[in-house]
């Protein structure tokens, strides 16, 4: 009876260690399956670069979700509005039958505020700017879709509140550019008080501007540092360090803007085990 116990008690801790990993790994792929994370958080437009309202839609596509994002800014003097409201397919695979969830996803509301060094700095031209980003819980957090009679997720949000504080810097000269951008994401609580945890994100990007008539291209990196969060009082260990390559190339015509990226996982630095997806994005950027 002793010897039961025993094997009951182990077979009962190691149950509950893999589900905590299961569960951890699941928290991590949710925060990354958000579109924001792996390429901009949340802002829908980079509002250092509005001089005239501006519509910007864009699809990225990677194996198991296609995201379309339809961004608008509208400038008023140096304060900019923008808003931006995602659609999503997203497909999940199990044992070689797939199925495939549409809705819309988490939308996005910002005001940024942008100024310039008159004097410039040291022969570049120098541009800035702050902006507040507050992402609403449109998205469907709880849509599932059945294989064989299992429901697998396909949460088309995060279903919190969540507050994007970002700043930048522009130098431009002749035809180079250099771009730096720091943004911090505070995550609220969903409806069930689970918070995802916080963000971090630096990036850089030097562009060739015109290095061919009406081609402009930028070679960038990002990297994501995500904190732990919580679910009720229980600490989640969701932390991870990402770092991608997030080149750009755009064609510069009088209808508008064409632009083709792509990003490309360089390093996933986390407690529990998988592996992220390259993606690719296609956009056009039209000033009114």
């Amino acid at each position: 009876m002793k010897k039961l116990v025993v094997i009951g008690f182990i077979l009962l801790t190691v149950s509950l260690c893999f589900a905590q990993e299961y569960w951890e790994r699941s928290v991590q792929e949710a925060i990354l399956a958000d579109p924001s994370v792996s390429y901009d958080l949340n802002r829908p437009i980079e509002s250092i670069n509005v001089t005239q309202p501006e519509l910007a839609p864009e699809m990225e596509f990677s194996s198991g979700r296609q995201t379309v994002k339809i961004p608008f800014a509208y400038p008023f003097g140096n304060l900019t509005v923008a808003a931006n409201l995602p659609l999503q397919r997203i497909t999940v695979t199990s044992n070689d039958k797939s199925k495939s969830a549409i809705g819309i996803g988490d939308a996005a509301v910002s005001g940024a505020y942008k100024s310039y060094l008159p004097e410039g700095f040291n022969g570049w031209s120098l541009d800035y700017a702050g902006d507040l980003t507050i992402k609403l819980p449109t998205g469907d957090k709880d849509k599932t879709v059945k294989i064989d009679g299992i429901a697998y997720s396909t949460a088309m949000g995060s279903g919190s509140w969540d507050f994007t504080a970002a700043g930048n810097a522009l130098l431009t000269k002749a035809d180079r550019e250099i771009m730096a951008d720091v943004k911090y994401r505070l995550n609220g609580k969903d409806e069930d008080k689970v918070k995802y945890g916080n963000l971090l994100s630096l990036k850089g990007r030097y562009g060739f501007l015109q290095f061919e008539p009406k081609f402009d291209g930028y070679l960038g990196l990002q990297a994501v540092i995500i904190g732990d969060g919580k679910s009720d009082d229980t600490d989640l260990e969701s932390s991870m360090f990402l770092l991608d390559f997030v080149p750009e190339l755009h064609y510069i015509t009088g209808l508008g803007i064409f632009r083709v990226g792509f990003t490309m996982p360089l390093i996933t630095s986390s407690e529990t085990k998988f592996t992220r997806e390259y993606s690719v994005r296609f956009g056009y950027s039209r000033k009114y």
